[in-house]
């Protein structure tokens, strides 16, 4: 006769930890997005956060403030522009270096240096995915 509150209970603490669960990675993978696109124009030379510490610690006045926002948005350009060119001639030090180093190894050390390289190349592809999304 008691067993249907015994089943009741148990359905209604199952019930509420999966709405928990739902909830805490529907918010936890919401902060994971919002930290991604703040990632957004990081680095040397622009974003936000370069702009905000400007604004907030060295405190010009604000025709002072649009000039350096003209002066930031174009020296961002350039940079990304640079940024480019370096990691190609990286890409191509970097095969140069693979092909070198693969003629010195014997086939099996070849196997293992290439499953080596294809972590490091995988790795610069997310680098370049990453950076193609923050243009």
């Amino acid at each position: 006769m008691n067993n249907w509150k015994v089943w009741t209970a148990f359905m209604l603490v199952f019930l509420l930890g999966a709405a928990c669960g739902v909830l805490g990675s529907g918010i936890f993978v919401e902060q994971r997005i919002v930290k991604f696109k703040n990632l957004k124009g990081t680095g040397l030379g622009g974003g936000k956060q370069f702009l905000h510490k400007i604004e907030t610690q060295v405190k010009p006045d604000e025709e002072s403030m649009k000039e350096i926002r003209r002066i930031v948005a174009v020296n961002r350009q350039q940079i990304r522009g640079v940024r480019g060119k370096a990691a190609e001639e990286i890409l191509q030090i970097f095969t140069t270096t693979e092909q070198e180093i693969t003629t010195l190894l014997t086939p099996e050390q070849q196997v293992r240096f290439a499953k080596i390289m294809k972590r490091i190349r995988k790795r610069f592809e997310r680098i370049k995915l990453l950076r193609s999304l923050q243009k």
